[in-house]
């Protein structure tokens, strides 16, 4: 399965400084986070992955200050099965290219850089996260080592109700527990019979609808189309009668009113191949304008119309596009020409 769906959520999540900051609160240790001013947490442009890692990492780099000084929050996103026994190399490298872009900028000291991994595995994180853990060495030469560790939020060893507990929006709340549980092997129905509650308070929300929006088609893109029929009949079917009829209610409409669902279905209904990669290519246009309303607010006319005109090859590029700050400061650079 591709990883686009995960970095897409993970971007659009944490592209939103209050969303980054939510996730800073909890995983930074207590000591740090008081000499942290976060009001100050701003997006910085440009990615540091190495090419061939863009398919199991996807990252984020902040400024803010630190007991009054420049410092940078690098985070990084690990969505691998298995983890990375070698990521305090890998961030160490990156780090490194941090501090040469500070030089190349003019910087005469440099910023600390703080760096922290969300993990969503399989399994709980099980390699180092301290660089020094990667050698052999006698105590004589531990002081010519780099000593550094890393931040690390394992939502592999998270309980659901630990996840609904945190101080956080409920946008982040149902994004990271979406990210947890997307892969496992519970049935989409009745991770919406627990997540309802979360669900409701997220709909009534400022711009709930947006980021709901986002979430399900997250799940779409993960869990497929089968078995959201199956998820809104069931929305259905629990919403009359239980405490959070409201909510299952918001689930139900939301399900059924996705134009990929409905593309889809139509194609099943009529038999018709073609009616079914219409369906998947909607789906893929409504994903899209999902994600720049998230990034620029309630989007022109024209601009939804351009979208939902497109072929593949725009919106890959356009998607893109959309994940590199660096590359989509306005709608117009999503459009400019290649």
């Amino acid at each position: 399965m591709s990883t686009a769906p995960h970095d897409a959520l993970f971007k659009a999540t944490f592209s939103q400084v209050e969303r980054a900051a939510e996730e800073l609160r909890h995983v930074l240790p207590p000591g740090l986070l008081a000499r942290i001013d976060l009001s100050s947490l701003s997006l910085e442009a440009g990615s540091f992955i190495d090419e061939a890692l863009r398919e199991r990492h996807t990252d984020l780099l902040y400024s803010l200050r630190l007991d009054g000084r420049d410092a940078r929050i690098y985070l990084l996103f690990e969505h691998q099965s298995t983890p990375d026994s070698w990521m305090p190399l890998r961030l160490l490298r990156y780090m490194l290219r941090i501090w040469e872009s500070c030089v190349a900028d003019g910087a005469t000291l440099l910023p600390v850089v703080i760096p922290v991994v969300l993990h969503h595995g399989d399994a709980g994180w099980r390699a180092p996260t301290r660089f020094e853990a990667l050698f052999d060495l006698p105590p004589e030469a531990a002081e010519f080592t780099p000593h550094f560790r890393f931040v690390l939020d394992d939502l592999a060893t998270e309980s659901e109700a630990a996840l609904f507990a945190r101080a956080a929006s409920a946008f982040t709340r149902l994004v990271l527990t979406a990210l947890q549980q997307a892969r496992s092997e519970r049935a989409l129905a009745e991770m919406l019979r627990s997540w309802a509650a979360l669900i409701q308070e997220l709909h009534c929300a400022p711009d709930g609808g947006r980021a709901l929006d986002l979430v399900f088609r997250y799940l779409f893109e993960v869990r497929g189309a089968a078995e959201f029929d199956a998820a809104a009949a069931t929305a259905h079917e629990i919403q009359a009668g239980t405490e959070n009829e409201e909510a299952m209610q918001t689930i139900a409409q939301m399900l059924e009113s996705r134009g990929m669902e409905r593309g889809i279905q139509q194609g099943r209904q009529e038999g018709r191949q073609e009616g079914l990669l219409e369906g998947l290519l909607r789906g893929r246009r409504e994903f899209c304008l999902g994600l720049m309303e998230c990034r620029f607010g309630e989007l022109p006319t024209h601009v939804r119309e351009r979208v939902m005109a497109s072929d593949d090859a725009e919106l890959a590029r356009w998607s893109a596009r959309l994940f590199k700050p660096d590359d989509a400061n306005s709608l117009d650079d999503i459009f400019v020409d290649p």
